[in-house]
C-alpha cells in the first residue's frame, strides 16, 4: 500500500508544471536614428499605404534599417504600378503559395541607397484579377548603416 502512494505522489508531482521563474515578453525591436518613414521622406509614398513601423537589425550584415508598410488587395495593383514607375519595384509574381517581387534597388536625390519590395500574405489567389480578395500585401524598404 506504501509502495502505491508513494507511485500516486511521484506520478502527481511529474504532471505538475512548474511555474515560470520570469514573466516571458516577447522581444522589443530595437530602433536607431535615422528609422523612419521611409517612402515619405524620398516622396515616394503611393496612397493607401500605410506606415506599420521601422526597426533597425544590429545583427544583420550591414546593420539595415527596415521600415514595414501595409497595402489592402483592393489598392495592390494600383500601388505595385506606381512602385514600378516611381522606384523601379519588379513586378511581383506568384511563386509557391504568394505573390512577391525581388527586392530592387533605388537611389534617393541625396545617394541613399534602398532596397524594395512587396509580398502578399499567403494565399490561393492565382491572378491578378483576383488580388482584391487577398487581405494584405506587405511592402519593405530597407537602408543600410553600414558598408558590406
Amino acid at each position: 500500500m506504501k509502495f502505491a502512494a508513494c507511485l500516486l505522489a511521484i506520478w502527481s508531482l511529474s504532471n505538475m508544471v512548474a511555474p515560470p521563474l520570469m514573466a516571458a515578453s516577447a522581444p522589443r525591436p530595437v530602433t536607431a536614428q535615422g528609422c523612419g518613414d521611409f517612402l515619405a521622406q524620398i516622396r515616394k509614398k503611393p496612397a493607401h499605404v500605410e506606415f506599420a513601423g521601422c526597426n533597425y537589425a544590429p545583427d544583420r550584415q550591414g546593420k539595415p534599417l527596415e521600415a514595414t508598410y501595409r497595402v489592402s488587395g483592393r489598392f495592390a495593383a494600383a500601388t505595385e504600378a506606381y512602385l514600378i514607375k516611381a522606384v523601379g519595384l519588379n513586378r511581383l509574381k506568384r511563386s509557391c503559395c504568394l505573390w512577391d517581387s525581388p527586392a530592387s534597388q533605388y537611389r534617393d536625390s541625396v545617394g541613399r541607397d534602398f532596397l524594395i519590395s512587396m509580398v502578399s500574405e499567403e494565399t490561393m489567389v492565382s491572378s491578378r484579377s483576383g488580388w482584391p480578395q487577398i487581405v494584405v500585401f506587405e511592402i519593405t524598404v530597407e537602408t543600410f548603416t553600414e558598408d558590406m
